[in-house]
């Protein structure tokens, strides 16, 4: 009886984590993007923060908690950034965050 309950739960374990690396697999295709006014020598008036990307991926359709976002500081700079997305703990995937100025 413990055996089988055993294996009950590591088939359910297996499953959630198997619907995790799905998702995985679509944030790593995933990327946002983020229009920032800029100054002098291309410095952001601002930055991009982990609740910025977490509403972009939100509105992309990805139901993950804020808290997956691995980010220390926020984004100060132009370019392309990668950030990880713990979404379980043995799966992780990486977003591509593109930060362009704002031409407007």
């Amino acid at each position: 009886l413990l055996e089988h309950h055993r294996k009950s739960l590591e088939k359910k374990r297996l499953a959630i984590k198997g619907n995790f690396e799905e998702v995985a697999n679509k944030l790593n295709s995933h990327a946002c993007t983020f229009t920032r006014k800029v100054g002098k020598n291309e410095k952001l008036f601002g930055s991009v923060s982990a609740q910025d990307i977490y509403d972009e991926l939100k509105k992309a359709g990805f139901a993950i908690d804020r808290t997956a976002i691995s980010l220390k500081d926020p984004i100060k700079a132009l370019g392309v950034h990668s950030v990880s997305v713990r979404l379980h703990p043995e799966v992780a995937a990486t977003v591509k965050v593109w930060i362009v100025k704002d031409e407007g």
